[in-house]
């Protein structure tokens, strides 16, 4: 079972409007709902791909009873922390071909919140042997509740990934304990160092401080692919091109299935091109963070993955 933790969750609500106009009224009844935030994005795709999956985090009121019973309906188990504040929405607009998005802030959590989270670690993973941490942080809380779950799965012999970015992503990589994988573009990792990094220059960086002890490091490269480290091996995969329909939670869906094949005890080649493959699977899938498995096989063996 893995267990992966959403933060700072959100009800996603999404409105296709084909004219919208500004200062004005807009109607629709194409409206989409559902449990969002990326790490329970990873847990979706986790599920199409056999796995059981728990999800845990902060939920609070009508809007968190919302997100826990569409995870159930989805016969997804939860075991979030209930806090005070309201859970928040998101919302993206359709429209012209355009998508605008409305992301509210979210709740605050409380110092007693935290601590109540921390404190019923081995309840909320029981059972898990991987965890994965995805996502921002909610008000009051610093990267330090994260590198709390990290010291509790490494001193619990569990494996451990994050995907987060900013600050946060430069606190963990910096930190004494490391996550056992991490998903950064080039950018964050230009952002970590506070140098311009280079393409050609990306595996020479991972092999040094502060991401050489971290075993799984998968740099998105977008259309492009991925450079990733295993241990002190690095390779540039390669995917075929397609037709994206919706590339929102590719990267959530890559993340998914590099932790899936890494559960499974899949080589490094299995490993990288299973990754590629869900985030590919992704692009070509109206919803976000969903997989066609039935064309899994398909696109897995036209991608390409070589050492460097």
């Amino acid at each position: 079972m893995i267990l992966t933790i959403t933060a700072n969750p959100s009800v996603d609500i999404s409105y296709q409007i084909d004219d919208f106009k500004i200062d004005d009224v807009n109607r629709t009844d194409k409206v989409v709902k559902d449990a969002g935030g990326k790490g329970i994005h990873v847990g979706y795709v986790l599920k199409e791909l056999g796995e059981e999956v728990v999800h845990s985090g902060f939920v609070g009121g009508v809007l968190g009873a919302y997100i826990e019973n569409t995870l159930q309906s989805k016969g997804q188990n939860s075991r979030f922390v209930k806090i005070k504040e309201d859970t928040r929405n998101c919302i993206a607009i359709l429209h012209d071909k355009n998508q605008t998005e409305i992301l509210e802030k979210g709740p605050s959590i409380s110092k007693k919140e935290e601590e109540e989270f921390i404190k019923n670690l081995d309840q909320i993973s029981k059972d898990c042997k991987f965890i994965n941490i995805s996502g921002s942080l909610p008000k009051g809380l610093d990267p330090s509740f994260y590198e709390k779950i990290i010291a509790y799965a490494k001193g619990n012999n569990k494996f451990v990934s994050m995907d987060t970015s900013g600050k946060i992503l430069e606190a963990i990589i910096n930190s004494d304990i490391k996550p056992d994988l991490i998903k950064p573009n080039e950018k964050e990792i230009a952002d970590v160092l506070k140098i311009e990094v280079k393409k050609e220059k990306l595996a020479e960086i991972l092999l040094e401080k502060p991401f050489k002890d971290i075993k799984y490091i998968i740099v998105s490269l977008g259309k492009d692919g991925a450079i990733v480290k295993i241990d002190k091996k690095i390779y540039k995969a390669s995917v075929p091109k397609v037709k994206a329909i919706n590339p929102v939670g590719s990267g959530d869906s890559s993340l998914a299935g590099a932790i899936y094949a890494i559960s499974c005890g899949k080589d490094d080649i299995d490993i990288i091109k299973t990754s590629m493959n869900c985030g590919l699977l992704n692009v070509l899938n109206k919803e976000i963070a969903h997989i066609n498995i039935k064309d899994f096989d398909k696109y897995y063996q036209q991608i390409k993955v070589e050492e460097i």
